[in-house]
């Protein structure tokens, strides 16, 4: 018998800047694609207990692991310097 899935509330990804963020899209995401938290750790070669550390946000998971979670659902991670082009912060020297 198919399970339903119940789709989870998008996050706020305005400050995307912590885990839990990134855990609370990964199974947004999941649970708009209707996939389970079993066949989503199969899809991403991971046992359900890692897939499930990611989903939690927990901050001990292995960037190796959220990359692979992050391809295998289509997410892309967009790293950018907020920093103004040309300015050197040298407060701390």
């Amino acid at each position: 018998m198919a399970r339903n899935i119940t789709i989870t509330p998008k996050p706020d990804l305005s400050r995307a800047n912590n885990m839990a963020t990134i855990g609370a899209l990964v199974r947004h995401k999941r649970t708009m694609l209707g996939i389970t938290l079993e066949d989503a750790a199969s899809l991403c070669q991971l046992s359900k207990q890692a897939y499930n550390n990611v989903e939690k946000g927990l901050e001990s998971v292995r960037v190796e692991t959220l990359f692979k979670v992050l391809d295998a659902l289509g997410i892309q991670l967009t790293v950018s310097d907020t920093s103004e082009v040309g300015e050197v912060n040298n407060d701390w020297f």
